[in-house]
């Protein structure tokens, strides 16, 4: 079990993330995952940027479990996915309210979004599959 500064190293190191410092903290992000250190407290904090509106959400106490036992990419891909989901049931309610009002150019960009976000779920849910896959061996 890592602890948050732990999970904060590892997202450092990754690559893929883009790089947030500012005066007093320094921070991550990678899909809609946020990592931030306070410079002066140490304190880690991870926000989610797909919720919340004008401010990011932390992330739940079962989204931290995850971080601190698989890691920080790993937590990125869950949460990246929990994400698309609740994404997803938001279009499928929106779909459905327009199929009533056969308004075919709502729909049809409506399904088109419900299509890219599909994609990227399985693109993300493959890399969270390896990932588990390389943690086993």
């Amino acid at each position: 079990m890592r602890n948050l500064d732990e999970v904060f190293k590892e997202a450092l190191l990754d690559d893929y993330g883009g790089v947030l410092d500012d005066k007093g903290v320094e921070a991550r992000i990678v899909l809609t995952v946020k990592i931030v250190r306070d410079r002066e407290s140490g304190l880690v904090e991870i926000l989610n940027t797909a919720k919340g509106g004008e401010y990011y959400k932390e992330i739940t106490e079962d989204e931290y479990k995850i971080f601190t036992e698989k890691g920080w990419r790993y937590g990125v891909y869950v949460v990246y996915l929990s994400n698309c989901r609740l994404k997803l049931d938001m279009l499928e309610v929106r779909i459905n309210e327009h199929m009533n009002d056969k308004v075919r150019n709502t729909i049809d960009a409506l399904q088109e979004r419900r299509k890219t976000i599909l994609n990227n779920y399985t693109k993300i849910k493959l890399k969270l599959n390896q990932t588990q896959d390389e943690q086993l061996h």
